[in-house]
């Protein structure tokens, strides 16, 4: 992961530019898919603004781009601000990211259905009896016939024309 830190206006002393890589190397933890980051400092040096250091950070991933600022008193606070925000965002993104591939691999997660242990061996014949419940099965063509109820009241297979 390459880090780039830049000042806009301003100089970024060495102490400032290890806290920030520091603490930005961390967000790799939550994402492994960051390829790179760019971290700009900037002064605003009215002194109306209540918060005159600015940190604007963009992440590159293989995704796209992510990005967040961060205002403060002083720069070392505006870093923490910022990386909070942009631990948020990445986790987000991530857990985005699995729950789509964990709904995709539960689809494609259904177990096959067992094989038949005889295989192409034909099957034995079940039959309706009177203690038994359901359909028949006929030999000759592997099908259920239909079950009608007969006009006196009773209820049997259809029997097959030849």
């Amino acid at each position: 992961m390459q880090v780039t830190v830049k000042g806009k206006n301003t100089g970024v002393p060495e102490k400032l530019r290890a806290r920030a890589e520091r603490k930005l190397a961390k967000l790799q933890r939550f994402d492994d898919r960051i390829l790179a980051m760019d971290v700009e400092f900037s002064e605003e040096r009215n002194p109306r603004v209540a918060d005159p250091h600015r940190v604007e950070v963009t992440l590159t991933t293989k995704a796209g781009l992510v990005r967040a600022h961060a205002n403060a008193t002083d720069p070392a606070a505006a870093v923490d601000q910022v990386v909070d925000r942009l631990e948020r965002q990445v986790k987000k993104l991530k857990g985005r990211r699995v729950d789509r591939t964990q709904h995709a691999e539960g689809v494609k997660a259904i177990p096959p259905l067992p094989v038949d242990e005889l295989g192409d061996a034909p099957r034995a014949s079940r039959s309706a009896g009177p203690d038994q419940d359901g359909p028949v099965d006929d030999n000759k063509t592997d099908q259920a016939p239909v079950v009608y109820r007969r006009p006196d009241g009773d209820s049997g297979p259809d029997e097959q024309e030849p």
